[in-house]
């Protein structure tokens, strides 16, 4: 793909998000709906700035989904790594109880976050453990509005520090042997996706 139309689905994205802040501050029941298919298109541009040739980046980054996937799954069915919680309607199709989406977009994040960390830390272990701080921190601020959205809820209102301290512990360990593959995605791309997400779901925390 031309960098030309690489760049217009950029800009193309960027409104998508910002136009889905007012949105969602102004009427959530009528684009609640697109989320799925806005996170969808986030990780199809995030994707395509990845070089063409670079099969090896494409199946790291579809291991992680499908890795992530599993663990969600597990979590979803005993509740012993993240607490107990539930899946709502808000992302969109469900298989065993558990979003396809959602684990595309954290395999999308933990990627963005190792490249963008990965630009301030020589260090393997370093980048690691900050990329996992900051898509749990992520995951906390989507937290503060995931039941208003229906995205997931948790059993007794709030999650615990457990699944946090899981959540850091899965991003960890489920990057740790594609790290090299990883820091080779696109550093701008990775950064403005990144600000993109906290700026959506800080908005929404603070209007919703």
């Amino acid at each position: 793909m031309k960098e030309t139309y690489k760049s217009y689905f950029l800009y193309f994205l960027i409104l998508v998000y910002v136009s889905g802040s007012i949105g969602f501050v102004m009427n959530p029941p009528f684009f609640s709906p697109f989320t799925p298919y806005t996170l969808l298109l986030t990780c199809f541009v995030f994707l395509i700035h990845i070089p063409v040739a670079d099969k090896k980046f494409l199946l790291a980054f579809f291991t992680i989904a499908f890795l992530g996937y599993i663990i969600e799954v597990i979590g979803v069915k005993t509740g012993l790594i993240f607490g107990k919680y539930s899946y709502g309607n808000g992302l969109g199709f469900k298989l065993l109880e558990v979003p396809l989406i959602i684990s595309i977009n954290w395999a999308m994040l933990i990627c963005a976050g190792i490249r963008i960390v990965s630009s301030f830390f020589a260090n393997k272990i370093t980048v690691l453990v900050v990329a996992a701080l900051l898509v749990t921190l992520i995951d906390l601020l989507i937290e503060q509005v995931a039941p208003k959205l229906d995205f997931w809820q948790f059993e007794s209102g709030l999650p615990g520090i457990h699944n946090y301290l899981g959540w850091i512990g899965v991003a960890f360990f489920i990057s740790y042997f594609f790290y090299p593959i990883l820091i080779k995605s696109n550093r701008t791309v990775s950064l403005i996706i990144l600000i993109l997400q906290i700026i959506f779901f800080s908005s929404l925390f603070i209007f919703i």
